[in-house]
């Protein structure tokens, strides 16, 4: 084929750490992508063999494209609107190496509505029906809690955006805080959801009834405020991507009572297994019921509790193949916080999930005494 070439397109993250991400001219052909981003422009070209989740999304006028390159989420976006034969070219040369095209419209419904709103559904963790948070100290040492980016120094990338990560399906919109009243929210998922699915696996899996279940059941107590970090992505120690969710309850007593029943020994691997189960299930067109987590030792030196677990995972679909999806709970006082995180190699980054996790840890056992 001859060399497709566009102009006009932003990238996020950069391709080296404080890169130029605009202007950026994208050029197709039978060996690779080539990128020129910056003034003067600096290239960099990629095989395709190297590029994977190849994606096409649609939103009104604007096109975005989507692909994981040495297990770093790019997106190219152009908001200028395309000519029709421009589309139709574009569509073309990613179909030929295995892109997909998938509308926004349908993305977020079936996602970011779907999903997102139906874990966020719950007490225990994922709050409720949302509404948008008053300013507030309260508010303000929440949103201090979460992974920022001098945690991650380095060569890291990080990106706000609902469709850059795998783990934006787990928690709410980067940055945005939501309030739920915890009288009246839900803590049941909709019958059939993945959600779902994963909860009956979780309560089989711990040990404990629906009706007394506060993780996926109904016994739980929703949180007053929750805020999510942005994803944080690193091509270091083979690939990692980690984001945090943080939440505030009215009452410590409510985080005691989850506290106990997440004590049990099987938690951290139960609890990996089953938030594994929604996020295969929401990338594919099953509910898996995954077996073959474990519990994850993350030694912390401040004194608040802590559990981790594991659980390998793929979605070929996707073309995510021998991962390690890591989920790290800690609370203390009013509050929860939640470490997500999707490698490569989990024994080369269980150093910096430790270290993160000490980092989550402090910042809630110091913010409770003065909540």
């Amino acid at each position: 084929m001859s060399v497709l070439r566009s102009e006009g397109w932003t990238v996020r993250p950069s391709f080296a750490p404080h890169g130029p991400t605009e202007p950026v001219t994208l050029l197709f052909d039978d060996t690779g992508v080539t990128q020129l981003a910056g003034a003067p422009a600096v290239a960099w070209q990629t095989p395709w063999s190297e590029v994977a989740h190849l994606r096409l999304v649609r939103r009104r006028e604007e096109v975005t494209v989507v692909a994981v390159v040495a297990h770093v989420l790019y997106q190219w976006r152009r908001s200028e609107p395309l000519s029709r034969a421009q589309l139709d070219e574009l569509r073309a040369v990613l179909s030929s190496h295995g892109g997909r095209e998938m509308p926004r419209s349908r993305r977020n419904s079936a996602l970011a509505v779907a999903l997102v709103v139906t874990l966020s559904s719950f007490g225990g963790y994922f709050g409720g029906l949302f509404s948008a948070a008053p300013t507030s100290p309260v508010v303000t040492a929440l949103e201090g809690v979460n992974l920022n980016a001098r945690d991650v120094s380095g060569a890291w990338a990080s990106s706000s955006l609902t469709s850059s990560s795998l783990l934006t399906d787990l928690a709410t919109t980067p940055g945005q805080v939501v309030s739920t009243d915890p009288a009246t929210t839900t803590t049941l998922a909709a019958q059939g959801s993945p959600l779902a699915l994963a909860g009956f696996h979780f309560q089989r899996c711990l040990g404990v009834a629906s009706v007394d279940d506060r993780i996926f059941g109904l016994a739980g107590t929703a949180a007053r405020y929750q805020v999510s970090s942005p994803v944080f992505f690193s091509p270091d120690l083979g690939g990692i991507q980690v984001e945090s969710t943080a939440q505030y309850y009215d009452s410590p007593h409510s985080v005691d009572l989850d506290v106990a029943e997440m004590s049990r020994a099987p938690f951290g691997r139960c609890f990996a297994q089953s938030l594994g189960d929604a996020l295969v299930g929401a990338n594919t067109s099953s509910t898996p019921n995954l077996t073959t987590g474990a519990n994850l030792s993350t030694p912390t030196f401040a004194k608040g509790w802590v559990r981790g677990g594991d659980v390998p995972l793929s979605l070929p679909t996707l073309q995510v193949s021998r991962a390690h999806f890591v989920v790290v709970v800690e609370s203390a006082g009013h509050y929860e916080v939640t470490l997500y995180a999707l490698v490569v190699n989990l024994s080369r980054t269980r150093t910096t999930i430790v270290n993160l996790a000490n980092a989550l840890l402090a910042r809630i056992t110091s913010t409770s005494v003065s909540a």
